[in-house]
């Protein structure tokens, strides 16, 4: 049985006559931290998710830092240290964060702004069940079980405390969609929640709200046309990493494989180097595409060259709410999809499973 694991310009007030309204604008926000189990000198970043950018970095201090910035708006970020992050809700204004190093997403303590405030109030609903989770995780790493028979429990009370705390989540945003942090978890669970609940609860939704980047993209899952197993692929037109102009339909008439990926995550990155692997195996079966959800060409190309990616590598740069990342109904990644001759959709992989992801593809190849 597997163990399924779920896969979220400081302005500087220059000296002199600055009026109040400037002063008001040029007001940040000022992260206070501590992290205990870290060494002096352990850097320490605040990482804008939707942005997929860096907005701070330090050093600790005795395990103290300090953080500082200015944000157009709540953004959704990570404070990241080593390998681990923990998820922060910044606002303008003061902010502490308290935590240990390790599971420091599960024991992070944050004080912020009233958006901070409801991912507080979300984090402990769903405390209970994490705890849970979190320990029989602990014990099945740690091989602390007696039996098969108590490991497959221990697998199974992961499973179930993942899925009550998931549907928590789910429900959490829903209850609260004017809202940043409310609004991302409609986007993220969309597919989940759907086509006719979204359009209710975009109809809520103030002013600002409406116009960011995963309302428009929720606008487009609720009422434009989407993907589906059995239906033809939307065809779109994008650049690939040398700037040359990609049209998905150029390859109809052969099979392809559209995959979804992006440099942050982890098991896309194992899935692109599987592919490069077994690339001269498939090439003249299939031809890939793999289509970068990064918002920074640099990250696209750093990522690719490390991958040895050979074959067609397009983006449209808008990341994590982008058009067509929606319309193909991407949620988490990598997320890929078989394409026959005529150009239906025949299979939706999501995960990474290894080897076993080559021989799956060659028999659906095989049968189509």
């Amino acid at each position: 049985m597997k163990l399924k694991i779920f896969t979220i310009c400081y302005l500087l007030i220059c000296a002199g006559f600055v009026s109040y309204s400037q002063s008001k604008k040029s007001i940040g926000f000022e992260i206070q931290g501590y992290i205990s189990g870290i060494d002096d000198g352990t850097k320490i970043y605040l990482y804008d998710l939707d942005a997929q950018t860096t907005l701070d970095s330090t050093f600790s201090t005795q395990g103290n830092f300090k953080l500082a910035g200015h944000v157009e708006g709540p953004t959704i970020c990570w404070v990241r240290c080593k390998d681990e992050a923990a998820t922060i809700l910044v606002e303008n204004r003061p902010i502490s964060f308290k935590a240990s190093l390790h599971d420091m997403s599960f024991n992070a303590v944050v004080k912020g702004g009233k958006e901070q405030d409801l991912h507080n109030e979300l984090r402990s609903k769903q405390y209970p069940y994490d705890k849970i989770f979190h320990s029989a995780l602990d014990s099945v790493r740690n091989k602390l079980y007696t039996s098969n028979e108590d490991k497959k429990r221990l697998i199974d009370l992961c499973n179930n405390t993942q899925t009550d705390s998931h549907n928590i989540y789910i429900d959490f945003g829903k209850r609260h969609p004017n809202s940043v942090l409310g609004l991302d978890i409609i986007y993220r669970n969309r597919e989940q929640i759907g086509r006719d609940t979204v359009k209710l609860l975009l109809s809520r939704l103030d002013k600002n709200l409406k116009a960011s980047s995963k309302a428009k993209a929720l606008a487009l899952f609720s009422n434009g046309e989407l993907v589906y197993k059995g239906a033809s692929f939307i065809d779109f037109e994008v650049k690939t990493l040398e700037g040359e102009m990609f049209k998905l339909s150029s390859l109809k008439g052969n099979f392809i494989l559209l995959d979804f990926w992006s440099i942050g995550c982890g098991p896309c990155r194992e899935m692109n180097k599987l592919m490069s692997k077994n690339y001269d195996r498939l090439k003249n079966k299939i031809s890939i595409v793999s289509f970068s959800l990064d918002k920074h060409r640099s990250d696209w190309q750093k990522a690719s060259k490390q991958d040895n990616i050979l074959w067609f590598n397009v983006s449209d740069l808008e990341g994590e709410s982008g058009k067509i990342k929606t319309q193909y109904g991407v949620q988490t990644i990598p997320t890929s999809f078989l394409i026959d001759r005529q150009g239906k959709i025949v299979e939706k992989f999501t995960g990474y499973d290894g080897e076993d992801f080559i021989s799956s593809l060659e028999k659906l190849i095989q049968r189509n």
